[in-house]
């Protein structure tokens, strides 16, 4: 019996729904049983109503679609073109409907505040109020920014994704435009995830180069690197700001180095009661040895290294190791060289060894000046780091200079006591630190050989030394005559100087070396002054044509020379306390043999060892510690204009100053960070960009993203197959097939949108307009032909 011809498929075939089972069990059906209505069903092109029978099997299934497209009675399939699909909703959506207002006040919302972020960057405004003790922490402050530029970043990607997606749909709408391609669809892929790019390199082959490529490339890197960007230049960070001219104030107690104000202000258990004569004097020796030690063995120090490390300083003395010293334990003070005058030449000049260096050191009340509650900056904290600050100020600097000539033993004895008729018979070495001022007449001046070098007599207003008697070999001995001559003799008379006398080791030329030190507030320098959490640095800036801060300049009354008579009483207590008189009594004090150690060597002409200090150098840093004291709560310009020596109640002066500090404040720290401005700037336009776009080309009314998901895959779905991605089923479109170009259309009979390619137009699908007249369109066709027109401001870019 011959078999019918589907007697074998028969058995094959089951049921079939979408989901790919069946509600019911499978049932095999006769020949008999499939009638027309059953095969037309099932559309598997069987069979239809026109009673043709199943076409014949082609092996080449790219024919048999060619052929099926081709041919008008070919049977509908799921993706025929006449497969009722009328859109159930708007394409063009309303103004205040949830998805355009959203992306607005998203676009609003990136642009403004990127506007405000790039101008914080440019800006880099100081906070104030950000600080560990102020109302906003700066952890909080942190966390603040980080959110915005996070908020910021989030809108940013919304409103790009928005707007390539406005541009592709209403390019693929539009009538007459070039349509979108696969990879113009993937761009919104490179925002939204960046390592796409080098997953899918190829489609930056086809879109990339082209103006809405290089915005979605601009809009990727800035998506990737703005919340780093901002927290770059835009998250309060501690930074030294601007330099800001200013008038700061300070305290003034007393005269610069008032001898009795350091009595009234030196503390030790012992009372004046208890002991009436010595207990200030003692008082402020300790005091002066507790400063001037420290500072004279940081310097002798620094020396040591230096030799030691073997780098050579000089003979020149502004490259010598600068004066140094402390205050309060954990402020450096650094002085420098002034009036620098060679060696060499001094001594060829006056035929003996003249060493003649001064220093100048930092004002000691810009420290106190600093801290000030009328100034109102904030001091250094120890855990966060806040507080650091430089200040350049305008004052008077105490200056110290010290004179050392060699000298013989004949040439001395007019300055020594006992080698006068009627001193070598009451000198008592014992007595005479107590006796000196009542044996030598306060109007004595004899007549020496170093008049000229030291300006002795009466046409110079100055007494000459009177020592006891000449020091043994490493000793030295200080004039203490000086005590009582300021005191009673008249004032074109008084010892400006105190003299300090020492013996040379045996063998040694010169045998005795006589040096003069006195002190005055120089005009050439500024004070530094700079403070953080870790310590601070008090400096002087001296002689440098480029500081507009030099005391001199800003004050051009101000006289330079004028030698401070007051000084050399609170340097007789630091002389005696650091053990410069010991030699009197042959004490052989450390100190001076040290001293006495530092002679320049002689080779038929003196000049400075560039391995060791000079006794003159030495003598200017032990002394400076003298400086500091004296004008700590000194004033802070030259002249004194009160009637009290010591001031009732301190009284504010003003002085000029640059105040340049550390606060919270944004903009980058380093020079490299400046990169991230390139991104901020591009967030800002890119921003701006898709705002314009909104408002201009959209008018607030967006059309349906195709280049979504599910609405391209909607789309998709509802379109007839093409043949441009034959072979992209499984794998995905490759090659040229990324630029092939793709249009969304409209069926208008059926009202039904698909997308396909423009060589497919017309052979697929056609508009549909020979269906419907212009006096007889749908609301959905109607809104189809106005977003399909080429009238819109920014058409001719499609």
């Amino acid at each position: 019996m011959e078999s019918h011809p589907l007697s074998d498929f028969r058995h094959r075939q089951r049921a079939w729904t979408p989901l790919g089972s069946s509600p019911e069990p499978y049932q095999y059906h006769s020949a008999h049983d499939w009638n027309e209505s059953a095969l037309h069903d099932i559309g598997l092109g069987i069979s239809n109503p026109q009673g043709e029978t199943i076409p014949k099997h082609d092996s080449n299934p790219r024919r048999s679609i060619d052929s099926d497209t081709q041919n008008p009675k070919t049977p509908q399939t799921p993706h025929s073109p006449h497969v009722r699909c009328a859109n159930q909703g708007t394409v063009l959506q309303k103004r205040l409907s949830w998805i355009p207002l959203t992306i607005f006040v998203l676009a609003v919302y990136a642009t403004v505040f990127s506007g405000i972020f790039l101008g914080i960057a440019l800006a880099k405004p100081r906070w104030g109020r950000i600080s560990s003790d102020g109302p906003l922490d700066p952890s909080t402050a942190e966390l603040l920014s980080a959110g915005f530029a996070k908020s910021i970043e989030l809108s940013y990607v919304t409103i790009c994704v928005a707007f390539l997606g406005q541009v592709l749909s209403r390019r693929a709408l539009m009538t007459g435009s070039r349509g979108i391609s696969i990879s113009d669809m993937s761009m919104r892929a490179w925002i939204m995830q960046p390592g796409s790019i080098i997953v899918h390199w190829e489609t930056l082959r086809y879109s990339a180069l082209t103006f809405l490529g290089a915005i979605a490339l601009v809009a990727t890197f800035v998506a990737m690197l703005y919340t780093t960007a901002a927290t770059m230049l835009v998250t309060p960070k501690l930074s030294m700001g601007d330099v800001k001219s200013t008038e700061l104030q300070g305290k003034v107690f007393a005269r610069f180095s008032w001898p009795f104000y350091f009595h009234d202000i030196c503390k030790i258990p012992v009372t004046l009661e208890m002991d009436p004569d010595e207990r200030n004097t003692t008082c402020q020796q300790i005091k002066e040895v507790g400063h001037a030690y420290p500072n004279y063995l940081k310097w002798v120090t620094q020396w040591t290294e230096w030799v030691e490390s073997h780098n050579e300083t000089s003979c020149d003395l502004k490259d010598r190791p600068k004066p140094l010293g402390s205050i309060w334990d954990n402020t450096t003070v650094i002085g420098d060289w002034i009036d620098i005058q060679n060696v060499t030449s001094l001594s060829e000049k006056h035929g003996r060894m003249i060493i003649n260096v001064t220093i100048a050191m930092p004002h000691g009340g810009i420290p106190r000046a600093a801290m000030d509650k009328t100034n109102n900056i904030k001091q250094p904290g120890a855990a966060t780091g806040e507080g650091k600050y430089d200040i350049k100020a305008s004052v008077p600097s105490p200056a110290l200079n010290v004179l050392c000539a060699g000298m013989t033993p004949e040439e001395l004895k007019p300055m020594i006591y006992n080698l006068w008729p009627e001193g070598s018979k009451k000198f008592n070495a014992s007595t005479w630190n107590l006796a000196a001022s009542k044996e030598v007449p306060p109007t004595f001046l004899n007549r020496t050989k170093v008049d000229d070098i030291f300006h002795f007599g009466p046409k110079n207003g100055q007494y000459p030394p009177t020592f006891g008697k000449l020091p043994e070999p490493y000793n030295t001995i200080i004039n203490v005559t000086v005590k009582n001559l300021n005191l009673s003799a008249p004032e074109p008379l008084k010892q400006k100087s105190i003299y300090v006398l020492g013996a040379t080791p045996k063998n040694t030329t010169p045998e005795y070396v006589l040096c003069s030190l006195k002190a005055k507030q120089t005009g050439y320098c500024s004070t530094e002054y700079h403070a953080e959490a870790s310590g601070a640095q008090l400096t002087t800036r001296c002689n440098d044509p480029n500081n507009d801060l030099q005391y001199s300049r800003q004050r051009p009354d101000f006289i330079e020379g004028e030698w401070n008579s007051d000084w050399k009483n609170v340097a007789y207590e630091w002389a005696s306390a650091v053990s410069l008189g010991a030699g009197i009594t042959d004490g052989a004090a450390s100190n001076a043999r040290l001293l006495m150690q530092m002679l320049p060597k002689y080779n038929g002409t003196y000049s400075l060892d560039p391995k060791m200090p000079s006794m003159a150098e030495a003598l200017a840093v032990m002394a400076g510690s003298t400086l500091i004291l004296g004008s700590e709560d000194g004033p802070f310009h030259h002249n004194w204009t009160y009637k009290d020596d010591i001031l009732p109640e301190p009284v504010y002066q003003s002085f000029p100053a640059t105040l340049q500090a550390v606060s919270y404040a944004s903009g980058g720290t380093e020079k490299w960070q400046r990169m991230f401005y390139v991104i901020l700037v591009f967030a800002f336009v890119t921003s701006a960009i898709c705002l314009g776009f909104m408002i201009v080309e959209a008018r607030g009314r967006q059309v349906t993203d195709f280049t979504e998901p599910q609405n391209l895959f909607a789309l998709a779905v509802n379109s007839p197959q093409s043949s441009r991605l034959a072979g992209a089923c499984g794998c995905g479109p490759f090659g040229t097939q990324l630029k092939d170009r793709w249009f969304i259309g409209m069926e208008e009979n059926d009202e039904h949108y698909y997308i396909g390619t423009k060589e497919e137009e017309k052979p697929l699908l056609g508009r549909g307009s020979e269906y419907m007249s212009e006096g007889m369109v749908s609301p959905m066709v109607d809104e189809f032909r106005k977003v399909s027109k080429r009238n819109s401001f920014l058409a001719k870019l499609y």
